[in-house]
């Protein structure tokens, strides 16, 4: 693959990867929670924290960036383990998940509005910057996400039994609150980092699009998070591809990869699991045949 040879190239590529490693196994999470777009919401509060720090003249910072940022997603999320904690059946949680993406989507552009650069910030802040990105913040966010994978490899119980069964995960005396702000303050680390390598689309992107693949091919944990890291790995490798091939911004051709492998995987996964389905009933008539035999 003559796009190999582009050093650009290969930093995006194991940039995505990372990125594609952590959002489908958070994804997982996310779908079977039901709230599918908090990390949309999550990650438009990051980018808010971005450009607060834009206007202030210290865009250059990448610590203090990073910290707006990152307070911004910690807000988000005790917000939204607040608001899962008060049980409000009649208004559900997404709906409040909806408002906070909006609101701070408008924020962000108030605040960018008096801003010299403030389109081009604002284009980053949806695309990212996947192949100009340095490699030494590819590095550091590749050690940052081994540290919440394994916080979350040690937490693994938990976290995956309020996001099977919450109610039954309360009535063993789990304090869902603080589990939830804990999951989502460790996504908000996540988001805060995946922002600015990738911008707010492709990261919702990486997040949903895997998961649900994966949900789609099987309800078993094991299978469902393994697909997911497939496609979402052969969809990165598509989209940029596809972006050098074509001269298209980079982000956004990894989406529509993904968006299209999973209108591919849609059409043809009934087929092979009817196909699964008539080789196990053979086999169980082969098997029964030879023990009357």
């Amino acid at each position: 693959m003559a796009a190999l040879g582009m050093p650009f190239f290969r930093t995006a590529l194991i940039a995505c990867f990372l990125l594609a490693g952590i959002h489908a196994y958070l994804g997982f999470h996310v779908v079977r929670r039901g709230v599918i777009f908090v990390d949309l919401a999550l990650a438009q509060m990051a980018a808010l924290g971005v450009a607060v720090s834009v206007v202030l003249g210290h865009h250059d910072n990448n610590l203090l960036t990073y910290a707006l940022a990152l307070g911004m997603t910690f807000v988000g999320a005790a917000s939204f383990a607040w608001l899962r904690s008060q049980e409000r059946r009649h208004v559900p949680l997404e709906a409040f998940i909806g408002i906070v993406f909006a609101t701070a989507q408008a924020a962000v552009f108030l605040v960018l509005e008096k801003s010299p650069a403030g389109p081009e910030h604002l284009k980053e802040t949806l695309v990212g910057a996947l192949f100009t990105i340095d490699p030494r913040h590819v590095v550091k966010t590749a050690v940052l996400y081994a540290v919440i994978g394994l916080a979350h490899w040690l937490l693994r119980r938990p976290f995956f039994e309020i996001t099977t069964d919450a109610e039954a995960a309360r009535g063993r005396g789990r304090r869902l609150f603080w589990w939830d702000f804990l999951f989502y303050a460790i996504f908000g680390f996540v988001v805060t980092s995946s922002v600015q390598i990738a911008g707010v689309l492709l990261v919702f992107g990486l997040l949903v699009i895997p998961a649900v693949a994966g949900l789609m091919a099987s309800s078993r944990t094991g299978v469902a998070l393994a697909v997911g890291w497939t496609f979402a790995f052969v969809g990165c490798v598509a989209g940029l591809v596809g972006s050098v091939r074509w001269d298209l911004p980079a982000a956004p051709s990894v989406l529509v990869a993904l968006s299209t492998l999973l209108v591919v995987m849609g059409g043809v996964l009934p087929f092979v699991k009817r196909w699964g389905r008539r080789d196990s009933a053979l086999l169980k008539d082969a098997t029964a045949r030879s023990s009357r035999g």
